[in-house]
């Protein structure tokens, strides 16, 4: 057996095709391994799986991508990683990372935790596959989606359990998943050297990086990469894009229901202080010096720092620990440097093609949150809960006591609802920043940017079953999702296709079209260019995805919606 091992290594180390390293079969499934290539770090061997149309594709799961954040390597950046001996097995996804979970329910179904969680998943499809060379042969190589998970920044992994890769590598492209610092871990800012924050946006830099060195590796093409995520994972997707630590590791971006430019979090430094501190009392850390802080909490158990963590998000509503705007530090990559909507402005990034989707009723997603919280009790003993957070922390208490007055009035007349919350949330912190993103952009860019509202009202609705949730129509958070990336965690062993129903099937073809499309052609229609328009910046049109396979694009941001935003615009007049 040992032979044979020895055997297989050099069979690999030897097989080149195209002038770069290349998969190669395993006919005898050594180590049980159907693929492997060699990467940066060393020899990895992977699986082939099936997706959609009986399509083939193989699977490099739970890569490291840096090393490990043990230890004196708590709260620091991450470390390039040393090179191994022999062969990586990558079978089978890793641990996902530290988190308490009140987001995902039953669509997420994890395989352990643990602080070793830095790893990264490589999804490729095998119609590239040479069998009579036994090699990937691809001279200009294959587009690669990067895709940020969501979560609040608190919770969730890039798993395949919401986040298969099934639809996607059966069209002929490489999607690739990660998990990255979320929560205290990812975002915790002592406002120094030793504990920066942001270190959950430098984690996707650093997995930007290792795709940039290993994608021809993966048959993949390095200069053709487009960023997305869903959620706090499109919204990190957003702030990478605006880094200047991103140049050159992305060619376009898809921002799925989170922009950087507030809505539902905000970058201010007071309020990553304010989180810090509540968190150091919480776990018992009394210094202020950060050094000395950081020394405490390398030796501080996981279980302690956990639950000092929950408190946290149970005080803050689920959102707690946030990238933050930061200053130039030594021997620390600099992520944001100013709040995004002055970086939009500006024209950062503003040659990146870029998809920005929302979806019609988001906030239906976190109703049981909603309810279990008790946010209209928590507005109606502190009413300035109810203002975006981007307001609340720039202006004085009794402004924001007086914005949150006006707030109310509008949106609560006749009486506070739960119905009435949600409608409220959704236009707040989803909507209207999604489509201040574009008009922005569209005024100071050099690309295009698309715009996308999902009200598609699915027949077998992931996000219901999965949630247990019920509403009348239209699409939730992460719906839209659900019809890109394959949700293997509420499918039946044997099922071959989710979602199963004939309209929610055409929905999907249709969403994975437009992503393709868009990765190949930076536009979601590379044929019929005209039938989805870049979005101007004044008329804000948009494509509005209702029925499958029907083009819907002269949709102007007109009525009730137009009402909406223009009291928020001026809301955030008001408060400057």
């Amino acid at each position: 057996m040992m032979r044979h091992f020895y055997f297989f290594i050099c069979f690999l180390t030897t097989c080149y095709c195209c002038g770069s390293p290349t998969f190669s079969a395993n006919k005898n499934n050594t180590l049980d391994c159907d693929v492997a290539t060699r990467i940066d770090s060393g020899l990895v061997c992977g699986r082939v799986w099936t997706a959609e149309e009986n399509v083939k594709y193989a699977s490099f799961r739970g890569m490291p991508y840096a090393k490990q954040p043990l230890r004196e390597l708590r709260f620091k950046e991450l470390q390039p990683l040393d090179p191994w001996a022999g062969v990586l097995l990558a079978t089978k996804e890793g641990p996902i990372c530290p988190q308490y979970d009140e987001i995902y329910g039953r669509l997420a179904k994890p395989v352990g935790m643990s602080e070793s969680c830095i790893l990264a998943n490589v999804h490729v499809p095998l119609d590239v596959y040479d069998r009579r060379s036994k090699a990937i042969c691809q001279k200009t190589g294959l587009p690669i989606l990067v895709f940020i998970h969501g979560g609040g920044f608190q919770a969730g992994s890039g798993g395949s359990d919401l986040h298969g890769p099934e639809y996607l590598v059966s069209k002929g492209v490489i999607v690739i998943t990660f998990n990255y610092r979320i929560n205290v871990f990812g975002y915790l800012s002592l406002n120094s050297t030793s504990v920066p924050g942001n270190n959950g946006l430098r984690d996707a830099i650093t997995l930007l990086k290792w795709v940039q060195r290993n994608a021809r590796a993966f048959g993949g093409d390095p200069e053709n990469v487009t960023l997305a995520g869903q959620s706090c994972g499109s919204v990190a997707a957003h702030l990478v894009s605006l880094s200047k630590a991103s140049v050159r590791l992305l060619k376009r971006v898809i921002l799925m229901s989170g922009v950087g430019n507030g809505g539902f979090y905000t970058a201010s430094p007071a309020y990553a202080q304010s989180v810090a501190t509540m968190f150091l009392g919480y776990v018992g850390i009394n210094s202020t010096d950060a050094d000395k802080i950081h020394e405490q909490l390398i030796h501080t158990p996981l279980d302690k720092i956990m639950e000092a963590n929950r408190i946290v998000q149970l005080k803050t509503g689920l959102v707690s620990f946030v990238p933050v705007v930061e200053p130039e530090r030594p021997g620390v990559t600099r992520i944001l440097d100013d709040y995004p909507a002055n970086l939009v402005k500006r024209g950062r990034a503003k040659d990146l093609p870029m998809i920005v989707g929302v979806t019609s009723v988001e906030c239906q997603f976190f109703k049981q949150r909603i309810e279990y919280l008790d946010m209209l009790g928590i507005i109606d003993d502190n009413s300035i809960a109810i203002l975006p957070p981007n307001i609340t922390y720039s202006v004085s208490e009794s402004e924001a006591l007086r914005l949150s007055k006006i707030t109310i009035d509008k949106y609560f007349e006749g009486g506070a609802t739960v119905d009435k919350f949600i409608k409220y949330c959704t236009n707040s912190f989803f909507t209207y920043p999604a489509f201040k993103l574009a008009g922005w952009t569209a005024s100071v860019g050099t690309s295009a940017v698309y715009m996308y509202q999902f009200d598609f009202d699915s027949e077998f609705n992931a996000v219901k079953f999965g949630k247990m949730l019920t509403y009348p129509g239209g699409g939730a958070h992460v719906e839209d999702q659900t019809f890109v990336l394959r949700v293997n965690s509420l499918m039946d062993p044997d099922e071959k296709s989710f979602p199963p129903r004939t309209r929610d099937d055409l929905m999907k073809y249709w969403m994975t079209t437009f992503f393709v499309n868009f990765m190949r052609c930076s536009h979601p229609i590379c044929d019929h260019k005209s039938e989805w328009p870049a979005t101007d910046a004044k008329q804000l049109n948009y494509q509005l995805i209702k029925e499958p396979m029907l083009i819907n694009n002269n949709i102007n941001l007109t009525g009730e919606l137009r009402a909406e935003f223009d009291f928020q615009d001026q809301l955030f007049k008001m408060a400057q």
